[in-house]
């Protein structure tokens, strides 16, 4: 968790790259009908999950947590903002409903596109926290909690605030 000290700027902006790439490789996923979009999902989580078993294990489960938690506040929900994107595109392809596929495919990607526009911010914030905040050992590990919980209560209140039954206000 910390072999990205000394080399912060380039490790942040290496994350945010990636963590682009992942979100938008879901996003892109919908037009496979979501399949991609479902593997990028579960082999990020397992991934995920194995990490946090091994590191469990091993009785290190708590500073993994603080690692993790005030990046990952904004990251995951960013990727699984992402991927819902993704799943709209794909709903449009697969169950257009009462819409021809054309029209669905507008309404949906009309929606994916205000999903996806908070994705890249959240992002870029979540990358600099984990590039320069969540690796520094000088920062107390009940601190990076806290950081944590603060942004994910803030992106929680924030989505409450400005999207009232799924639509922008």
């Amino acid at each position: 968790m910390g072999s990205i000290l000394g080399v912060e700027p380039f490790a942040s902006a290496n994350i945010m790259i990636n963590n682009i790439r992942v979100s938008f490789t879901a996003l892109a996923g919908g037009v496979t009908a979501g399949i991609l979009t479902t593997y990028v999902l579960l082999i990020n989580g397992i991934s995920l999950g194995a990490i946090a078993a091994l590191v469990s294990q091993n009785h290190l489960a708590y500073p993994f947590w603080a690692f993790v938690f005030p990046h990952g506040a904004l990251e995951l929900p960013a990727i699984f903002f992402a991927a819902a994107a993704g799943l709209l595109i794909a709903k449009a392809i697969l169950f257009p409903g009462q819409y021809r596929r054309v029209d669905a495919l507008k309404l949906y990607g009309q929606q994916s596109a205000q999903l996806i526009f908070g994705v890249v911010p959240m992002l870029v914030v979540a990358g600099i926290i984990e590039g320069f905040f969540s690796p520094n050992p000088a920062i107390p590990n009940p601190v990076k909690y806290l950081v944590g919980i603060g942004l994910f209560t803030g992106l929680i209140l924030y989505l409450r605030r400005n999207f009232k039954h799924g639509m922008p206000v």
